[in-house]
Parts: C-alpha cells; sequence; structure tokens
C-alpha cells in the first residue's frame, strides 16, 4: 500500500521528522482499544483499515474484551497461560486458526520443492475469506525473546511469497513489564516484552512485511490500581 506524496521507503510523523517506513511509529488510525501500547511499520494499521477492516474489527473486540486478571499473571503454570488461550478462543471464534502454511516451487507445473514456515497460533485469510494475502497473530506473552526473532523471520517471508499482508505481534507492555518483574521472577528482562520487540523491528526484523504491535499495559489488568 502507498500513500501518495510519499516514498514507499520513508513515513511522515506529526512532528514533520521523517523516518524509515521499518521503524517503529505511532498508529494513525482512530478506534483502537485502550489499555494497550500500540506500533505500526509501514502503515500496518492503515492497510488493516482499508484493505481488512473485518480483520480489524474482529481483533478490536477481541482486544477490548480482554482483561486477564492480576492472579493469573504471577501464578505458575503449563505451558499456556490461561488468559493466553482465552485470547486464542476469541480470535478462533471469528474464525482465525493455527495454520502451517507451505510454500512450494513449481518448474513447468511440476514441484520441485517445497518449505514449510512454522505453525502460526492464528491466521485468517484475506477478505474473502479464502484468498490471499491474509494477517497473521502472535501471542508471545512469556517465552524467551528469541522467539520474536522466529516470529518476524516467518512475518518477512511469508510477506514476500504474498501470503501475508500484516503481521501482528501481542506482547507485555513497557509499563506492565516493570510492574510485573517486581512480582514474579520469571518476567525477567530476557523474556518476550514490547522492548525487546521494538529494538529487534527497529533494527530490521521482520524485513519488509508491515507490523503491527501490541502491548498489554496495567489499565487491561483486572487488580491493578
Amino acid at each position: 500500500m502507498t500513500i501518495p506524496g510519499f516514498p514507499e521507503s520513508l513515513v511522515a510523523t506529526e512532528e514533520g521528522v521523517v523516518e524509515p517506513a521499518g521503524a517503529v511509529g505511532e498508529p494513525t488510525i482512530a478506534g483502537l482499544p485502550e489499555g494497550y501500547r500500540y506500533g505500526v511499520t509501514r502503515y500496518a494499521d492503515l492497510i488493516l483499515k482499508e484493505a481488512f477492516p473485518d480483520h480489524l474489527g474482529q481483533l478490536s473486540q477481541v482486544l477490548a474484551d480482554f482483561r486477564p486478571a492480576r492472579s493469573e499473571l504471577v501464578s505458575g503454570g503449563g505451558n499456556k497461560a490461561s488468559f493466553t488461550r482465552r485470547f486464542d478462543e476469541a480470535l478462533r471464534a471469528h474464525g482465525w486458526g493455527k495454520r502451517n502454511i507451505e510454500i512450494g516451487k513449481t518448474v513447468d507445473g511440476s514441484t520441485i520443492s517445497r518449505v514449510r514456515g512454522h505453525e502460526i497460533d492464528m491466521f485468517l485469510a484475506g477478505p474473502t475469506g479464502g484468498g490471499w494475502p491474509g494477517i497473521a497473530v502472535e501471542m508471545e506473552w512469556n517465552n524467551k525473546d528469541p522467539f520474536f526473532d522466529r516470529d518476524l523471520l516467518n512475518f518477512q517471508a511469508l510477506h514476500r511469497e504474498g501470503v501475508l499482508a500484516v503481521g501482528i505481534v501481542v506482547t507485555r507492555g513497557p509499563a506492565l513489564q516493570e510492574r510485573l518483574k517486581l512480582l514474579a521472577p520469571k518476567y525477567g528482562e530476557s523474556t518476550t516484552h514490547w522492548r525487546k520487540l521494538v529494538s529487534r523491528v527497529n533494527l530490521g526484523g521482520g524485513g519488509e512485511c508491515p507490523l503491527f504491535l501490541i502491548g498489554i499495559e496495567p489499565a487491561r489488568i483486572q487488580g491493578f490500581a
């Protein structure tokens, strides 16, 4: 997607400063649910609004309803927290789901190679419901921070092949990270949170793929003043 008057490699901020399109900036669309920190690259928010309005509406509804409890955040548990499962289930109710996307190379109609990307947590195909490209969502609540590298590399590869229009990553926001690391040792600096994500994207993570970054902040958590 292009915006008249702006080269694809540049984006203008409200202050008039021109930044590389790959750098994380503030969204320009209105109506996003409160209690989150948002960041975008390469007009990802405008792409969602103009080309994938149903996808954006469904995601916004899930974000607006997402209200984990403080007790869930600090308790131990299995590999996937109950509130992250609820997040996935809410998207699944709108038709999103896990996908293993396999890309093949053909010569004269014969397949000569197949490459499988990693399993995307939540994916929904294009506006018609079956076309490409689609939108991907990865929730990285509390993994080791190299999981961001995996997600961003996969988004980059799938976008290059025309499969993915926007890659979305949901993680702990900066203010929530500061609160949680005082409450539970498991929320260390080497885990997945906003600063780790943004630093990778600003260094080129995700390549040319438009990215929509979402940081969960204390206002979304029941039990935080």
